[in-house]
């Protein structure tokens, strides 16, 4: 279980307060073991400061996270890095273009583990434990697992990089709209994987997204960021009645629906 508790950042900008962008006001969140909870917000709501507080890029200011009953906001972000399983936007980010999805794959299996001395090779058990968890993709990589991950497409390394950052069974899964930079088939692909794996391995997910559809259809509860607090959230059979037009009013009322909005959907 992960609570955010009354959190608040605020970012300094040219050393002129009169600059300063509070993006988190208060905001307080409890995600249980199995929450699948879709984020969504115009730019600038909050979101992606309120992922990267969680994951410890970003240091808040006042308030606590908690991480299973420990205070893990004095921790840095690559201390908390076994805890947390995160998949940005860019296909690009999650993996090491020129080393083999095998390699990719190891370093993914080794997270938050001691390992000495460290070691590339691979038994033959753990190239098939590979093989395994990707089969269920449908992407043909099974087979592929000595080529670099650089001559992959961008939904193939997406695939990897949701994989990868499952694979290690973190304590919560952020996902940064990781699904707006793929076309629409892969798009589609990439998601129904995600509520695979979340639903499978019951870990507590917070997705960004800007597709109303998909903030609807996934997951078991809703919230709505704005001016770095939420200003809204549903879960059970008020969610399940949500619709699109019922978020295009949401943000009507707190201000211009944004392009990205219109155009997702």
């Amino acid at each position: 279980m992960l609570v955010v508790d009354n959190i608040y950042k605020t970012f300094h900008l040219d050393n002129n307060p009169e600059n300063d962008k509070r993006a988190l006001q208060g905001v307080s969140l409890t995600i249980n073991e199995g929450d699948f909870i879709t984020v969504i917000g115009s730019n600038g709501s909050g979101k992606t400061t309120l992922l990267n507080s969680i994951s410890g890029i970003y240091p808040v200011d006042n308030g606590r996270i908690l991480l299973d009953d420990q205070d893990i906001n004095k921790k840095k972000d690559y201390q908390r890095a076994k805890y947390v399983g995160r998949v940005f936007q860019d296909p690009l980010q999650g993996t090491i273009a020129d080393m083999s999805l095998f390699e990719n794959l190891s370093i993914a299996s080794r997270r938050g583990k001691k390992q000495s001395p460290f070691r590339w090779a691979l038994s033959t058990n753990q190239r098939q434990m590979f093989k395994d968890l990707l089969k269920p993709l449908g992407l043909g990589l099974e087979d592929r697992l000595d080529v670099p991950v650089g001559t992959f497409s961008g939904g193939q390394r997406q695939a990897v990089t949701l994989l990868m950052a499952s694979m290690s069974n973190p304590k919560i899964l952020l996902l940064d709209e990781h699904t707006a930079a793929l076309d629409p088939k892969t798009a589609k692909r990439i998601m129904e994987l995600t509520d695979k794996i979340v639903k499978e391995s019951k870990v507590p997910t917070l997705m960004i997204t800007h597709n109303m559809k998909d903030a609807i259809k996934y997951g078991n509860r809703l919230i709505m960021m704005d001016g770095g607090k939420i200003i809204y959230e549903a879960s059970g059979e008020e969610k399940q009645k949500l619709t699109i037009e019922d978020l295009v009013k949401l943000f009507s009322s707190i201000g211009e629906v944004p392009d990205s909005v219109v155009l997702s959907n």
